[in-house]
């Protein structure tokens, strides 16, 4: 275990994040109240805003499936990170030296590795842009990259380096600071089956790859084309899977582009890295590219935190139908608009701008085709319609896409679309669509647009009378601090029927109305985000007044308490023998009329 942070660190990080800033480098946020902006939750599937960040109080809530917390709780959650790991990320983003209790060297070195993992890659990629610009073994590259139209300032923005023919060019210069078996962990050096470890990129045009948070965690390389013998391997090498680089959750160019993707809801999905530096020279900012790896799940999922529309580009047709082959098995569960757009013959999507420009890529992409649309066109032209056998088979093979959709809007109008594109009756399509698809089609669940339902999300809908009072007057002593000064003297725990609210109101009675924090990581976290939610859940009134009609609410229904536990009481008792009766009767008698009072206060 590593040693622990010491606490007012913390509270320094907590303090100086900006956890609007935090969240919006991950989706895109709206505003929606004085202190309040809402966003598509990341951490379930959904389709409407349920996520809403309170920037005054620090903290952020799902009221889609309960998540929520402080910064620190949000990026463990979207980064996969433990505690440490996102106070260090958080402290370095803040400029803040985090001191340690009780910390050994091992625990050390552990903690540190993925940090070590993130600066090889980083000076590696500094080194080969360094290589590039200024040595003389990078004339022949830049001359390429200059043929292919990247100029010197856009080869500096992208960090675009060059890694020369020598075994050990890395290995030597990275030695002083990292270990040979580092880097081969980093994926930027390899051991031979004699066991001699050289430098994995050699003679290669190299394009970093970088984190969202804009760390280097791999690298792609194109080989430098060359006459002599020495150029051997394929035309690109990528870095192997590692600690800190999943491919199939990382898209090159996305930590630059974000902005712009969530400005304009739309994003390009691009083969290459030369690609995304063309569209990015021709004005087109929002280019990103699958780091040598097919479209997965993990990139839609990656995207739609940030876009509403995916324009699937790419250099052919037969590309174009595979990515959306791959594409179309999970497109419903993510709200992204993914469409498709196959450049003219021979084209990539480089050569397209440098011919064209960037306006006319834009252009012809919004005529990009939907990706159903697509599928279903696509299968029909395999098939002859020009006779009765023709079009029957024509249907039966592009029926298995249609059938395969889950909105049954868009099921009857691709449906529609397929028995126009064939020249057959709509009657008979979906007849045959009834026939073949409802038997191996899975519906959708209860509940399952909005994502997995919390087993206790404790919103006001769930909750009794009794139970929604406490709950807004704990809101409104969170948001508010008049209201808290007010009555958090005047209120009791015994006003909070429900266990959990009674532990959320002694929390606030004895640290006040700071949520961050609150709940440490050692404690219940359906606390830390029962608070979350009432920092950002919006109340049904404002101010004193509204707080004082609360306050007094929950005075009538502690008296309703009492006065029913009184009752209970008296019928169990003999009103001519026991001794307890008379008492228990004068002090219902003042109950009722305390409860009396408060109504008639009530309704004036």
């Amino acid at each position: 275990m590593a040693g622990r942070i010491r606490q007012e660190d913390i509270e320094a990080v907590r303090e100086r994040t900006d956890i609007l800033k935090l969240v919006g480098g991950y989706l895109t946020l709206k505003k929606a109240g004085h202190d309040s902006f809402v966003g598509i939750c990341p951490f379930h599937q959904e389709k409407t805003p349920s996520l809403s960040v309170s920037p005054t109080k620090g903290v952020y809530h799902c009221f889609g499936c309960g998540a929520g917390g402080d910064a620190i709780r949000f990026l463990r959650e979207i980064e996969s990170l433990d505690f440490v790991e996102a106070v260090e990320r958080l402290a370095g983003d803040a400029g803040i030296a985090l001191r340690y209790e009780g910390e050994s060297p091992a625990d050390r070195r552990a903690a540190s590795r993925r940090q070590a993992l993130y600066d090889a890659n980083d000076r590696a990629a500094e080194l080969y842009r360094r290589t590039l610009a200024e040595a003389r073994e990078g004339a022949e590259a830049r001359a390429y990259l200059e043929s292919r139209g990247i100029d010197g300032e856009a080869a500096t923005t992208f960090g675009v380096g060059y890694a020369p023919m020598y075994a050990d060019f890395l290995l030597r210069r990275l030695s002083p600071r990292f270990s040979p078996e580092l880097l081969v962990e980093a994926g930027l050096a390899v051991r031979d089956a004699g066991g001699t470890i050289r430098d994995r990129f050699r003679g290669r045009i190299t394009f970093p790859v970088h984190d969202l948070s804009g760390h280097a965690v791999g690298l792609g390389a194109r080989q430098l084309p060359r006459e002599d013998a020495g150029a051997s391997g394929p035309k690109y090498l990528n870095s192997p899977e590692t600690p800190v680089y999943r491919k199939g959750e990382m898209l090159y160019n996305l930590n630059r582009a974000k902005p712009a993707v969530a400005r304009s809801g739309e994003a390009f999905v691009v083969e290459g890295y030369t690609d995304v530096i063309a569209l990015h020279q021709a004005g087109v900012e929002t280019a990103v590219a699958t780091c040598g790896t097919a479209l997965s799940e993990g990139h839609f999922r990656l995207l739609s935190r940030f876009a509403r529309r995916a324009v699937l580009s790419f250099d052919s047709d037969e590309a174009g139908a595979r990515a959306a082959e791959r594409a179309y098995a999970f497109h419903e569960r993510f709200d992204l608009d993914a469409v498709v757009l196959v450049l003219p013959e021979g084209q990539d999507p480089a050569d397209f701008v440098r011919a064209h420009g960037g306006d006319a890529f834009r252009e012809l992409a919004g005529g990009a085709v939907p990706l159903v649309e697509y599928m279903v066109r696509r299968t029909l032209s395999a098939h002859d319609a020009s006779s009765v056998e023709g079009r029957s088979r024509a249907v039966r093979a592009a029926l298995p896409v249609v059938s395969g959709l889950t909105d049954p809007i868009r099921r009857e109008e691709y449906a529609h679309l397929l028995a126009d594109l064939v020249g057959v009756s709509d009657t008979s399509v979906m007849l045959e669509l009834e026939r073949a698809g409802r038997s191996g089609r899975v519906a959708v669940r209860s509940g399952e647009e909005g994502g997995p339902q919390a087993a206790d999300s404790g919103t006001p809908a769930r909750l009794s009378p009794q139970h929604r009072a406490e709950r807004e007057m704990l809101k409104l002593l969170v948001q508010d601090a008049e209201v808290y000064g007010e009555l958090a003297d005047r209120l009791r725990e015994e006003h909070f029927d429900r266990a959990q609210h009674r532990r959320l109101f002694a929390l606030l009675r004895e640290r006040g109305t700071d949520v961050r924090g609150m709940v440490s990581e050692e404690e219940d976290e359906r606390l830390a985000s029962a608070l979350s939610a009432l920092a950002v859940e919006a109340t049904l009134g404002e101010g004193p007044s509204y707080a004082a009609h609360v306050h007094q609410r929950l005075e009538e229904l502690l008296l309703d308490r009492r006065i029913d536990a009184i009752r209970r009481s008296l019928q169990k008792l003999n009103p001519v023998t026991s001794p307890d009766y008379e008492p228990l009767f004068e002090e219902l008698i003042a109950l009722e009329g305390d409860r009396r009072r408060i109504r008639d206060r009530s309704a004036s």
